[in-house]
């Protein structure tokens, strides 16, 4: 019991460390696996000696039990994560053009020493195809202009911390380089989106990639599928904007033009009488 307790309060003190006061995340993770070791070996010692009280009629039933449920509530965590380790690609990350995806440019400073490599590996782009074939590029009849504020919108609205950025009015393509931590572990996760199009329309692309670990679990995939649904619903909200703006405009012509019929009619009334 106490080695389950005390393999508890470790990992739950250094996730709230990782958390709230910048320990390394490889360091982190270390701990993590190991208390997860442990935690098989305690489960094991903790089932045995409860059987030992069952055919001995000794006491300690209490404490195995005890043992027993804090070693499945730390061995739960990996045991949630186990059906996307089994089924889902050994990837850390994931964008919607592997051929030329959206480089790191400041993040790249950033993501030294035990972090992932900046540059794309080429064998994840067909594991990507086969395990994600919606991830594709976003495209938009619209002009880049109006496509970029849209981006950076939705960039806001998920609270991702913009790192580096770009607008079309500098060159010719808008880019924003941001980071992503999740919710309760605190892992961090790095973005790069590109912008390029014309007057005429745009084209989308975004690349999310884990900065430690070797299989992200589905989150990356699942942070581009929100990420283009909050860029469509923004141009949606545009697009509903202008058709508002056209009917009243159309509205209003349509008003004034009735009104310069009237004085007209008047005028052929008073003659008439």
């Amino acid at each position: 019991m106490r080695i389950a307790l005390l393999c508890f309060l470790t990992v739950a003190g250094t996730f709230v460390w990782h958390r709230f006061f910048g320990l390394p995340t490889p360091l982190a993770l270390k701990v993590f696996y190991g208390a997860v070791i442990v935690a098989v070996i305690t489960l094991t010692l903790a089932i045995a000696a409860l059987v030992n009280i069952w055919n001995e009629g000794t006491v300690g039933a209490g404490k195995a039990s005890f043992a027993i449920f804090l070693s499945l509530a730390l061995l739960a965590v990996p045991a949630i994560s186990l059906p996307s380790l089994m089924y889902l690609p050994r990837l850390y990350e994931v964008t919607t053009d592997p051929a030329n995806p959206p480089a790191f440019d400041r993040i790249a400073k950033i993501r030294q020493g035990q972090a992932n490599p900046v540059l794309y590996e080429a064998a994840f782009g067909p594991l990507q195809t086969a395990a994600y074939p919606d991830i594709k590029p976003l495209f938009v009849a619209r002009p880049l202009t109006d496509v970029y504020p849209a981006v950076r919108e939705a960039v806001k609205a998920l609270n991702w911390k913009v790192i580096n950025e770009q607008s079309p009015e500098a060159a010719n393509h808008g880019y924003i380089e941001a980071a992503d931590r999740t919710m309760i572990f605190g892992f961090t996760d790095d973005v790069a989106i590109r912008i390029t199009g014309t007057a005429k329309g745009a084209r989308i692309d975004i690349r999310s990639s884990s900065r430690f670990g070797q299989h992200d679990l589905g989150r990356n995939a699942k942070r581009v599928r929100v990420f283009l649904a909050e860029v469509k619903e923004r141009l949606a909200g545009i697009d509903r904007a202008e058709r508002m703006e056209r009917q009243i405009a159309s509205r209003d012509a349509a008003a004034k033009a009735d009104q310069k019929r009237k004085p007209a009619t008047h005028r052929r009334e008073g003659d008439e009488d």
